[in-house]
């Protein structure tokens, strides 16, 4: 069972080892050691490329972004409450209300001491 990301580390293992391997065999052809210190850092260097799906990804989800747009809808809903033109849709309401009181009479134990 392979450990995840552990396919990064063996693939640059692998370009290191085959780096190593052709400085090896430049050494035996006599080649430059300029040439084989190009190969090694090009079996090295990695590169990233980040796509405009990604770019876009990145602008919408940024922190200072989010958070001001959550304030801004918190200071709208404040103002509606405050001039009294908030208007809650009464299932959503209801169906949050009753999801709070089931879960407080679950962690009170209430079900757990009923089932004794």
């Amino acid at each position: 069972m392979k450990v995840p990301g552990s396919e990064i580390k063996d693939a640059l293992f692998n370009r290191a080892q085959d780096a190593r391997n052709e400085k090896a065999a430049g050494r035996k052809q006599g080649a430059s050691a300029e040439a084989v210190q190009g190969s090694l850092q090009a079996a090295l260097d990695d590169t990233m490329q980040i796509s405009s799906v990604g770019t876009m990804l990145k602008s919408e989800l940024d922190p200072a972004k989010m958070a001001e747009e959550r304030r801004a809808k918190i200071e709208a809903l404040k103002e509606q409450i405050k001039n009294g033109t908030y208007k809650p849709p009464m299932e959503g309401v209801a169906r949050a209300l009753g999801e709070e009181v089931s879960l407080e009479i679950l962690l009170s134990g209430g079900v757990v001491n009923g089932a004794e």
